[in-house]
């Protein structure tokens, strides 16, 4: 009798290990659900790393070339990336009962967070063993390219305009120094042709003029100024709007509507609780919120917003070690930037929008 339940007792024993086994990485899963990919910015330092050294590394994928690409680390260090034909790419494992999934090298993308692992080669790269991503994260990071696509195209489009607009101001500079050269003959015959002289000299100096004023408009087209800013604060661990924060977005985004080329640059923040990638994740889904009430509430056009930053605990405006200070900190700031070229061109009108 004793014997049969001390069996009794190692079989619960033994249920209990495996079952705290499995539960970890299953709630592990559900806040990677939350993951969003960290914002790549321009590396910092190039980092070499010794033949055949062993290397684990972290960051995200920020350029490719051929069948190599670049990892920019959390410290803004750029390592090169060389993927062979025996590399493997997969995502990782999300328990026990759900397995890696293989993927090929076309799933890896700009800003993607990525885990390689492999040695260094001769050339100070990382010759990689597999290359490793969640899930979640390749999600994020595809609807950040929908999104940003679309920016892109209404990009293009205006480089287009700035292209036709420079044409436009050579063929008028041109135009003006023909008809100086023709005012200045018509000077030196003035005796004979002096009406004919004033009205060419008339013609020259309106076309100067209109030359003059082209070439100052591409000149100032890629010159922002900040013309409206608003700070958004949020209760702590909370991405979401307060009533008081969508009545000033309503306020900020009525002044949009007779506003001319202008952009809008929303950046997210946290306060220094918690651990910073759960502050990079948080100041996101602050940025984000702000971004989808602007589209989705106020109707301001998706063209008119840059691709949201999440900045974490960094660029703090107050001490976050007072309570006062952390609530100043937990923000989202949103600036209309206004191009002084296009600015007095183009009018925003309820039709274009």
């Amino acid at each position: 009798m004793c014997s049969r339940r001390y069996n009794v007792l190692l079989c619960v024993t033994l249920l209990g290990a495996v079952l705290g086994v499995t539960i970890q990485p299953a709630a592990a899963q559900d806040l990677k659900e939350f993951t969003r990919p960290r914002s790549v910015t321009k590396a910092t330092s190039v980092r070499t790393i010794s033949a055949g050294q062993e290397v684990t590394l972290t960051g995200n994928v920020i350029k490719f070339e051929g069948d190599n690409f670049s990892v920019c680390d959390f410290k803004g260090a750029e390592t090169v990336v060389v993927m062979t034909p025996s590399t493997k790419i997969s995502t990782h494992r999300r328990g026990i009962f759900r397995g890696a999934e293989t993927l090929d090298k076309e799933a890896l993308m700009i800003g993607l967070r990525v885990q390689a692992r492999g040695r260094g080669n001769d050339s100070g790269q990382l010759a990689a063993k597999w290359v490793r991503f969640h899930d979640a994260d390749l999600r994020a990071q595809t609807q950040v390219e929908t999104r940003v696509l679309p920016i892109e195209a209404a990009q293009a489009h205006q480089w287009g305009q700035m292209e036709e607009t420079h044409g436009v101001a050579i063929t008028a500079v041109k135009n003006a120094k023909t008809a100086q050269d023709s005012a200045d003959k018509a000077q030196e015959s003035a005796d004979k042709a002096q009406n004919t002289a004033d009205v060419a000299k008339s013609d020259a100096a309106t076309a100067q003029t209109t030359a003059v004023g082209a070439l100052n408009k591409i000149a100032a087209i890629d010159d922002f100024e900040v013309t409206e800013g608003l700070t958004l604060n949020f209760k702590a661990g909370s991405a979401k709007l307060s009533p008081d924060a969508k009545t000033k977005l309503d306020e900020f985004a009525a002044k949009t509507l007779n506003a001319k080329g202008f952009v809008l640059e929303i950046s997210g923040f946290a306060s220094k609780e918690g651990g910073v990638d759960y502050n990079h994740q948080l100041s996101a889904r602050r940025s984000e919120a702000v971004m989808d009430y602007l589209i989705g509430v106020r109707n301001v056009p998706i063209r008119r917003i840059v691709v949201p930053y999440s900045g974490g605990i960094i660029n703090p405006i107050a001490d976050n070690k007072t309570r006062a200070g952390r609530e100043q900190n937990r923000r989202v700031e949103v600036k209309m930037l206004v191009s002084r070229g296009l600015a007095s061109k183009e009018q925003v009108t309820a039709s274009q929008r």
